[in-house]
């Protein structure tokens, strides 16, 4: 009788393991750095512009889903908050010299598909939802040798962000040991990340490309 628990526990442990290996969801966390980018659209109030890529973070937590038993395609939802990093440089119609770096804190929910070419390795593709919670500009105009820096909040000073954008992606993950993996992939966000304020903005286009470390439970 002594040894009863001692194997109640045992197979409870067996079933309760079994039961992970066999559950089509599994969960998940990862987290790295991105390289935004924004694209400033032809203007004519803004010639001679230069878009630089700014370097941010990102991290969250994901759910796999499984298909049949052997199949190559997997499904994964995330939830992940982004911290984008952009530059612009240009001269405008008064030939002042500009320079302005925007920050964008962005909460994102990818929906993807992912084809297993290999166990180790999947090559993903989908759409994602993402919201933006905060962004700032920091400005830098130098005319005449005087410079001038002015910082906005693009939300509450002028309210020109951008409360949700579609998106779309495309990647690769490769599977190291076990749960623990490394990813890539590369965001391209639909439409101006700023409303149009006059009828001569610019739209500013935002794409990423990030770079992490996960593992799956």
């Amino acid at each position: 009788m002594k040894k009863f628990p001692v194997l109640l526990l045992a197979l409870s442990s067996s079933a309760l393991t079994y039961a992970q290996e066999r559950s089509p969801l599994r969960f998940g966390v990862k987290a790295g750095g991105n390289l935004s980018h924004i694209g400033l659209s032809d203007n004519s109030a803004f010639p001679g512009n230069k878009n630089a890529f700014g370097f941010g973070a990102y991290g969250g937590g994901l759910l796999e889903i499984s298909g049949p038993a052997g199949s190559k395609f997997k499904g994964q939802v995330e939830a992940l908050f982004s911290y984008h990093n952009a530059k612009q440089k240009y001269t405008n119609s008064n030939l002042v010299k500009m320079t302005a770096k925007t920050d964008l804190a962005q909460i994102s929910v990818p929906i993807m598909i992912k084809y297993f070419v290999i166990p180790q390795l999947s090559f993903n593709a989908g759409g994602s939802v993402n919201f933006n919670v905060a962004s700032r500009t920091k400005t830098e105009s130098v005319s005449e040798g005087n410079t001038v820096t002015t910082t906005i909040n693009n939300k509450s000073d002028i309210d020109r962000l951008q409360t949700v954008q579609v998106g779309a992606l495309v990647g690769a993950t490769y599977y190291i040991h076990k749960g623990f993996f490394v990813d890539a992939r590369y965001n391209y966000y639909f439409g101006s990340m700023f409303k149009e304020i006059k009828n001569n903005d610019p739209s500013y286009r935002l794409s990423a490309i990030q770079l992490g470390v996960g593992y799956k439970f």
